[in-house]
């Protein structure tokens, strides 16, 4: 959600990107995520990072398809894959992930105690975590306008999940005009 605030007249101008292509903040965000999970430096993943980094972006796969994933990706059978592979996987993932189940992941991340809410301090710790540059001030517009907050009004201290998809939603419908 603050990418999207923090982008939010870069958006204006640019187009959504197909359902099955990756923006190139995506692809960097891949690309560190198997970074990370590559902790020998080979420059190669096995099947059990695969789903391990698959369930941390929310995807709920079976084993029987983290395998079958490898043996798409893995050609050479070395029970392992390149991070281009890597990228390739989430690239499809992606493609394949309907738009509110996408959301409703995006809330579940930022809806750090489980409570069925995003506070303002939700959205300033994920917005670091993830590297985003947005202020308070900034995050907490966003805030108000997905709670209906008039200007001028009380600020809101929380947002539910229908809040939050109903202001990504906006934000991507400004993106793609």
């Amino acid at each position: 959600m603050a990418a999207v605030a923090a982008k939010k007249e870069e958006g204006r101008r640019a187009k959504v990107p197909p359902r099955d292509t990756l923006t190139d903040q995506q692809r960097k965000e891949i690309e560190e995520a198997f970074d990370i999970l590559d902790t020998e430096g080979t420059g190669s993943i096995d099947a059990g990072d695969l789903l391990v980094a698959l369930r941390a972006l929310g995807f709920e796969p079976r084993k029987d398809e983290v395998k079958k994933l490898m043996s798409d990706y893995d050609k050479e059978n070395t029970g392992s894959i390149s991070k281009q592979q890597f990228v390739e996987i989430f690239r499809a993932k992606w493609g394949e992930t309907d738009p509110p189940e996408l959301l409703s992941t995006a809330f579940k991340l930022y809806d750090m105690e489980g409570a069925g809410s995003i506070t303002l301090e939700n959205l300033a710790e994920i917005t670091e975590l993830i590297g985003e540059n947005a202020s308070e001030e900034a995050l907490q517009e966003m805030m108000n306008e997905a709670a209906g907050v008039k200007p001028g009004g009380e600020d809101a201290f929380e947002i539910n999940e229908e809040q939050f998809m109903k202001i990504l939603i906006k934000q991507t419908e400004k993106v793609s005009l």
